[in-house]
């Protein structure tokens, strides 16, 4: 059974309990005076999402990334998740000095907290990247858990697959719509298929699973469409949506990465290559360049353009070649021969 709470609701009742809402406090509960188990799923590791200021604003970002970094409590560092740099949590503001730095979001670790102080005679463990960084250490919480040795296992996307625990009756999502409005025509399907895969972890012998999502739009179509294990209606939509606006199935995309050590001359280079393919491909085949959410990773300033291409038999070797014939001309222009150009054919 799929419910939705309205945190947006519980929030202005201040019914809240750090990141849970009272109707999921209510059911850890329940579940913990049977004497089952319970997983709660988030997505996303660390304490935090980010730290703010909150006299100027200021936000510590990656110095190799186009990323904000994030609280790892444990390490009492804060931490980017794509390059691996990492610094010492700060006191004051390096801006304005002021110590008025709050965090911001949760992460898996966060959760954990909260869950030790409501729930602090219950047997929690979390299980993401930084608690099965060791060997054998993944196998060893799944073991201990099967065991019945751990109430409530909080956990990233590795929670979701595949895993039969029989004594698993709740399952809590949190943080589903920052999944939803992800900037990517996947979204809707990754987030459903996310929520109905760790949903599947719930009442796989009794039958009797409750998966309670936490949301903001609790009247969202997609969120309704999942609760209600309406893959068909999912289906249909979805279908129609990229019908119309021309996105896989019913087209081919090849995406194509510049990676440049200077980002004015990435732009440059970006739409050089752009009007290039424009010319040979059609202004309708040829998106960007844009930035990607990413703009820089590992001290490379990141563009990007994607060709989307009608299904034509035999059409997508000929586009590879003007491709790759675009790009060696580019790298044989002397401004441009420290670009780096990666194509990704059909990268979704």
């Amino acid at each position: 059974v799929y419910h939705l709470v309205n945190t947006t609701k519980e929030r202005l009742k201040k019914q809240m309990k750090g990141v849970f809402t009272g109707e999921l406090v209510q059911c850890l509960e329940n579940i913990l005076s049977k004497d089952q188990q319970a997983i709660i799923f988030q997505n996303r590791r660390g304490y935090a999402p980010y730290l703010k200021c909150q006299v100027c604003a200021y936000t510590p970002q990656c110095p190799n990334c186009s990323v904000t970094l994030t609280y790892h409590l444990y390490y009492n560092q804060l931490r980017c998740h794509y390059c691996g740099y990492k610094q010492k949590m700060l006191d004051t503001c390096p801006t304005c000095e002021s110590t008025d730095l709050d965090l911001v979001g949760f992460g898996t670790e966060k959760i954990e907290e909260d869950l030790r102080h409501i729930f602090p005679k219950a047997k929690i463990q979390r299980m993401d990247l930084d608690t099965t960084r060791r060997k054998y250490s993944y196998q060893q919480i799944i073991d201990r858990f099967e065991q019945g040795d751990i109430d409530i296992l909080i956990g990233t996307q590795m929670v979701s697959k595949g895993l039969d625990f029989g004594k698993v009756d709740l399952v809590g999502v949190l943080d589903i719509d920052r999944i939803m409005h992800f900037p990517d025509f996947r979204s809707h399907e990754r987030a459903f298929q996310l929520i109905t895969q760790v949903g599947g972890r719930a009442g796989r012998r009794t039958g009797k699973g409750l998966v309670l999502i936490q949301t903001a739009s609790p009247a969202h179509r997609l969120l309704k469409m999942i609760s209600e294990h309406d893959y068909q209606q999912f289906y249909l939509h979805e279908i129609r949506e990229r019908e119309k606006y021309k996105y896989p199935p019913f087209t081919r995309l090849i995406r194509l990465t510049l990676k440049s050590q200077d980002q004015e001359l990435g732009y440059r280079a970006a739409q050089e290559l752009a009007s290039r393919l424009i010319q040979g491909l059609g202004k309708s085949r040829v998106l960007g360049p844009q930035e990607p959410v990413i703009a820089k990773l590992r001290n490379l300033y990141l563009m990007e353009l994607y060709i989307k291409l009608e299904k034509n038999v035999g059409q997508m070797e000929a586009v590879k070649k003007k491709l790759s014939d675009e790009i060696a001309r580019l790298n044989k222009t002397p401004a441009y021969r420290a670009i780096r150009v990666i194509p990704d054919v059909d990268p979704y």
